[in-house]
C-alpha cells in the first residue's frame, strides 16, 4: 500500500511539473504574439537545459528579435539538434528578418540573416537567397563574393526569370574580378544561344575590357583581334568609337600611321557634335600626326 502511495504521489508531482512546464510555454507563446520577448523569456528561461524542441525554439525566437544573434544561434542548434519539427519556422523567420531588412534599406543586415539560417541549416541554400545574397555584394562591389553566391544560386537553378536576371550580372563581376576568359565564354555562349541585343552588348563589353586589358599590357595583337570583333559586327552603336579609337593607338604604336589616321578619322565620324571624350582624344591623335608629316 505504501508503494502505492508512494507511485501515486510521485505521477501526482510529475504531473503538476508537466502541467507547470506546459502552462509556461503556453504563456511564452502568448507573450511572443505581444511582441514582449523579455516576458516570454522570464517564462522559459529556466527550462533552458530541457531538451524539448519547442522550448529551445522559442528561446532562440525570443533571443533573434532581441538581436542577440550568438544566443539565437545556440538554441536553434539545440532544437534542431533534438528533431526537425521547428526546421522550417527558423529558416522563415530568418527569411522574413532578411527581407524586412531590405525593404528599410539595410542590405548588409539582411546578408548576415541569410549567413545565418545558412550556418543553421546548411542543407538550406534556396536559390533566390543566394542570388539576393550575389546582388548584395556585387552592388557593393565585392565581386568575388558576388561571383561565388551566383553561381551557386545558378547550380541550383538555371532557368528561372531570376536567374535569367543574375546571368549578365555574374559575367560582369567575373571581368571585374579578373577572370576574363571565364567571363567571355559565358558571355559568347549566352550571346549564341539567344542572340539578343542585350547579350551582344554584355559580350562586346567584355570583348571591348579584354582588348583594353591587352593593349595596356602591350600584347597589341591580341588586343586587335578583340575590338576587331566589335567593329566587325558595328555593334553595339555604344562602343565602335572606343573600338576604333584602340585599334587606331595599336597602329600607331606600331608606326603604321596612315592606318591610324584613317581609324582615328572613323571616331570623329561616328560622334556628329564632336564631344565625345573618344573624339576629343582622337583629334589629339590626328593634329599629332599631321604635324609630323
Amino acid at each position: 500500500m505504501r508503494r502505492v502511495v508512494a507511485i501515486s504521489i510521485f505521477i501526482s508531482i510529475a504531473a503538476v511539473g508537466c502541467t507547470r512546464r506546459e502552462e509556461r510555454i503556453a504563456n511564452a507563446r502568448e507573450f511572443i504574439n505581444q511582441w514582449n520577448y523579455d516576458r516570454a523569456l522570464t517564462e522559459i528561461i529556466s527550462l533552458r537545459n530541457d531538451k524539448n524542441s519547442e522550448i529551445q525554439y522559442l528561446l532562440g525566437y525570443c533571443y533573434l528579435r532581441k538581436n542577440e544573434y550568438a544566443e539565437a544561434a545556440k538554441y536553434f542548434t539545440n532544437s534542431l539538434s533534438s528533431d526537425s519539427t521547428f526546421r522550417d519556422s527558423i529558416i522563415n523567420i530568418y527569411n522574413t528578418l532578411s527581407q524586412n531588412a531590405l525593404k528599410i534599406n539595410e542590405p548588409e543586415r539582411a546578408l548576415f540573416l541569410y549567413q545565418e539560417v545558412t550556418k543553421l541549416v546548411p542543407e538550406h541554400e534556396q536559390a533566390n537567397n543566394l542570388f539576393l545574397i550575389g546582388d548584395l555584394n556585387y552592388d557593393g562591389r565585392n565581386f568575388e563574393a558576388a561571383v561565388l553566391a551566383y553561381t551557386r544560386a545558378l547550380q541550383i537553378d538555371s532557368a528561372s526569370d531570376e536567374a535569367k536576371r543574375a546571368k549578365p550580372k555574374l559575367i560582369r563581376a567575373l571581368a571585374a574580378s579578373g577572370n576574363y576568359e571565364q567571363a567571355l565564354a559565358m558571355s559568347r555562349a549566352e550571346y549564341e544561344r539567344l542572340k539578343t541585343a542585350a547579350n551582344l552588348l554584355l559580350l562586346s563589353e567584355i570583348e571591348l575590357a579584354l582588348g583594353i586589358k591587352y593593349f595596356e599590357a602591350g600584347i597589341m595583337d591580341s588586343a586587335e583581334v578583340y575590338f576587331g570583333h566589335i567593329i566587325a559586327s558595328q555593334e553595339p552603336k555604344s562602343m565602335l568609337d572606343d573600338a576604333y579609337y584602340y585599334t587606331a593607338e595599336v597602329y600607331y604604336m606600331r608606326g603604321s600611321l596612315e592606318t591610324a589616321l584613317e581609324h582615328y578619322k572613323k571616331v570623329l565620324r561616328l560622334d556628329p557634335y564632336q564631344k565625345g571624350e573618344m573624339t576629343k582624344k582622337a583629334k589629339e591623335r590626328i593634329k599629332e600626326i599631321q604635324e609630323k608629316k
